[in-house]
């Protein structure tokens, strides 16, 4: 499975990259979002060192508009959006990749169980010809006990009682264990980029509601009316 591909998109996004997050600022963008973003950081730019707001969360601030801008996110419901979608391939990729464990699971059993069956089946073969089978199921009680328990167990999964050979259900094995590893590949790779995305939701809401705050405390209060209170 390919999870990167090349495209004009990409070739954007280098292009857009810049070696100081602050340069982010100034970046010429047709993003609406960006814009928006670039403006609000802007604005507390000087009202970060009046508040005496640590530099660093400006340089962070910066890096989320970067990131919305090499993403290309033209709204605040696209970048939403994105952040679902990411949410829910991780969800997906994680529930995948324990599926095949489950069924990885089951066929290492049924390779024990098999392994058990063909090991004691000629004891069994032995008793079922046995004159005596009383002595003789006293006398071999283990081998015959395992044989009973795994072809129990066999007829529960394969139904018709024709059980698969040895090297079938190793080949199995291998193809879920390469199937495993592939959507456990797959599940990282979301679970990384919804960090991100979920990270980067989240600086944006900051941004945003810091904007909103620093316009509320920067606009005049009404004055106090005084009333004549003497007769």
């Amino acid at each position: 499975m390919l999870l990167f591909q090349c495209n004009a998109a990409e070739k954007e996004k280098q292009q857009c990259r810049v070696n100081d997050p602050m340069d982010a600022l100034y970046i010429k963008s047709n993003l609406r979002l960006v814009v928006n973003l670039q403006d609000c950081v802007k604005a507390q730019q000087s009202y970060a060192y009046a508040q005496k707001v640590k530099i660093s969360n400006l340089q962070k601030m910066a890096q989320t508009v970067l990131y919305v801008q090499e993403h290309g996110y033209d709204s605040y419901e696209k970048l939403y959006e994105a952040a679902e979608s990411t949410d829910r391939k991780m969800a997906t990729a994680r529930s995948d990749a324990k599926l095949t464990e489950v069924k990885l699971k089951k066929v290492n059993e049924q390779i024990h169980h098999l392994g058990q069956y063909f090991s004691t089946k000629s004891v069994y073969s032995e008793f079922l010809k046995a004159p005596n089978k009383k002595i003789f199921r006293q006398t071999h009680f283990d081998e015959i006990a395992k044989y009973e328990e795994a072809r129990q167990f066999l007829k529960r999964d394969f139904l018709d009682e024709k059980f698969p050979s040895m090297k079938d259900l190793r080949a199995e094995k291998e193809l879920l264990m390469c199937t495993k590893d592939a959507r456990y590949e797959t599940y990282h790779y979301f679970k990384e980029r919804n960090t991100e995305i979920q990270t980067v939701l989240a600086n944006v809401d900051s941004i945003l509601e810091m904007e909103k705050l620093q316009q509320r405390e920067q606009r005049p209060r009404a004055k106090k009316r005084s009333y004549d209170m003497s007769l």
